[in-house]
């Protein structure tokens, strides 16, 4: 395991106290061959102006919350060997890298350079004000469920229908959340929990689960369920909240292995006796 702090170097990305993506392009460069390109390419769907540089630009205004994240992360990643045990069988070779990218998300599990690799995004850290030890840790323990995922099961089902693509993201996402909380020894622990979320997920769950079924059936994406850009009836992450309760429903019979290797056949059934259940 690589534990790799970039917070030192990222002042270089801003010239006169602006965002310079010529300037971040060479800093990426300093540790990554392909992180540039791949950030890129995952932010051209936004407007780079408007939607990327303001959040960016914050992590050169904002100093005490980028400290903080910095010092977040270390302390984390100190602890990290303690935690660790819990999931995974064997030392994880992985690299966990603090870094600034182009609102590629707070997180984010993937490749790089060929290897495994944890992606923490200061810019959006700040923006949903997840810079404090505790949320630092539920971020890179919920990213690192999608890599015990990978390891241990099957992530990505084979599909055949944009509403199997639906299911697929709220079982990836519900396996994620139990790992993280499985981590954090802490099975109410939502970091997305702010101004009452969790309450309301609660309160509403038996609509949730309908409403997400109908997309399944119908083909439908799961928009608004995931992303903090995105809101289900003025709530963001809701799919979250979902994915986690049916994966705990899931191991009332089956192992978490045994739910990281279902086929979406057996996952479709499963759902919709969950979502029949109240409450």
């Amino acid at each position: 395991m690589r534990i790799i702090d970039t917070f030192g170097t990222m002042s270089s990305c801003f010239i006169d106290d602006q965002f310079d993506l010529e300037a971040w392009r060479k800093y990426t460069k300093t540790f990554s061959c392909e992180l540039s390109e791949k950030c890129e390419q995952d932010s051209e769907q936004y407007d780079f102006k408007k939607e990327i540089v303001p959040v960016v630009n914050d992590v050169f205004w904002k100093k005490e919350a980028a400290c903080q994240a910095n010092a977040s992360f270390l302390a984390v990643t100190k602890q990290l060997s303690r935690n660790i045990h819990r999931l995974f069988q064997n030392e994880m070779d992985v690299d966990i890298i603090l870094y600034l990218g182009l609102c590629n998300g707070a997180g984010w599990a993937t490749t790089l350079d060929g290897r495994t690799a944890v992606l923490l995004g200061i810019e959006k850290i700040i923006e949903l004000n997840w810079q404090s030890e505790s949320s630092m840790q539920a971020l890179l323990f919920h990213e690192l469920g999608h890599i015990w995922h990978k390891t241990y099961g099957v992530f990505r089902p084979e599909t055949h229908t944009a509403g199997e693509d639906t299911l697929v993201q709220l079982y990836q996402e519900g396996i994620a959340m139990v790992c993280e909380q499985i981590l954090c020894q802490n099975d109410r622990l939502y970091h997305q929990d702010q101004e009452g979320w969790l309450e309301w997920c609660t309160a509403n769950q038996a609509e949730i689960k309908q409403e997400y079924l109908y997309r399944i059936d119908h083909n439908i994406s799961a928009h608004g369920f995931f992303g903090d850009w995105c809101q289900y009836k003025g709530h963001s992450d809701v799919g979250y909240y979902l994915g986690c309760e049916f994966i705990k429903y899931l191991q009332q019979q089956y192992s978490l292995a045994e739910i990281a290797n279902l086929k979406i056949s057996q996952l479709y059934q499963l759902f919709k006796t969950f979502a029949a259940l109240n409450g």
